[in-house]
């Protein structure tokens, strides 16, 4: 049982004769292929999209939120330099929602810069650099200021109107990692892969092999799951032989991207687990 092990928790030949042909040939092929990669503009980045940033707060400059961090949400961009985030971050065992706004200016080689302003606790500007790939389907970034934090993140398109239970539905890939804060102030650090099967009805069972610091295990799970309109999901699950009280068990983020065939998880409790995953269709 989770809850028994981890108190808290829970990727020459050359023939000449033909060189100077098949060069030429691959130069026209590919130049048109090239040119196509360069011409961005805000407005190739718009749409609601779900991401995760992951990484660690070696020092931060304005609070004492230091140590392993993760955040995962929501972010609508107007395609005019301006994004609106409803986000949940967690930084080595404190846990709270976050919502900001911020801008963003995409360059022609489909590069860009962002600025928001994380409120309280942080209540300071922040900048990322990143890159847009995947025709505005996907954003990479890496934060770069103000020193002291190492993060990077991914975003993906959510490509979903509104949003209800049953776009929860089938047979999914499962997978979470990262690390839980022990009593004695040490981590330890996890990783789990399995199956999740949603009825699309708020019912959800599956398996997780899990290994916790090096031993590993085979759990049951089982829970339940409730969808808001904006395509973000609360997701609890049990170990099989495990209570079922509000303290036992693991509740989990959700935002579901690529049209519903793939979510974006986070741990909220126990909130001493700093863990992100994903959910992908088979």
């Amino acid at each position: 049982m989770v809850s028994g092990i981890l108190p808290g928790i829970f990727t020459k030949r050359t023939v000449r004769g033909f060189a100077a042909p098949i060069s030429l040939t691959l130069a026209f092929c590919f130049a048109p292929v090239m040119q196509a990669k360069d011409g961005c503009t805000n407005q190739n980045f718009v749409g609601a999209f779900g991401f995760y940033g992951t990484g660690f707060v070696i020092k931060s400059p304005v609070t004492t939120l230091q140590g392993p961090f993760a955040r995962a949400g929501r972010f609508v961009s107007d395609g005019n330099g301006n994004l609106t985030f409803s986000s949940t971050a967690s930084f080595n065992g404190y846990v709270f929602p976050q919502d900001f706004t911020g801008t963003y200016t995409i360059k022609p080689d489909c590069t860009f810069n962002t600025e928001v302003f994380l409120p309280d606790p942080i209540n300071l500007p922040v900048k990322f650099i990143g890159v847009l790939s995947d025709g505005g389907n996907e954003i990479r970034d890496l934060f770069v200021d103000p020193a002291g934090v190492l993060v990077y993140g991914t975003a993906r398109k959510q490509g979903l109107g509104q949003c209800a239970n049953s776009d929860l539905f089938g047979t999914y890939q499962f997978e979470l990692s990262g690390s839980t804060l022990q009593p004695t102030g040490n981590r330890i650090n996890f990783a789990g892969l399995g199956r999740l099967v949603a009825d699309g009805e708020g019912n959800a069972v599956g398996t997780l092999g899990s290994n916790y610091a090096g031993l590993s295990l085979q759990e049951d799970v089982s829970g339940t799951y409730e969808m808001q309109p904006n395509c973000i999901f609360q997701l609890k699950y049990y170990t099989a032989g495990e209570g079922t009280s509000a303290k036992d068990g693991v509740t989990l983020k959700g935002i579901m991207i690529d049209g519903g065939t793939g979510a974006y998880l986070m741990v909220l409790a126990p909130n001493t687990a700093t863990m992100l995953g994903s959910l992908k269709l088979q």
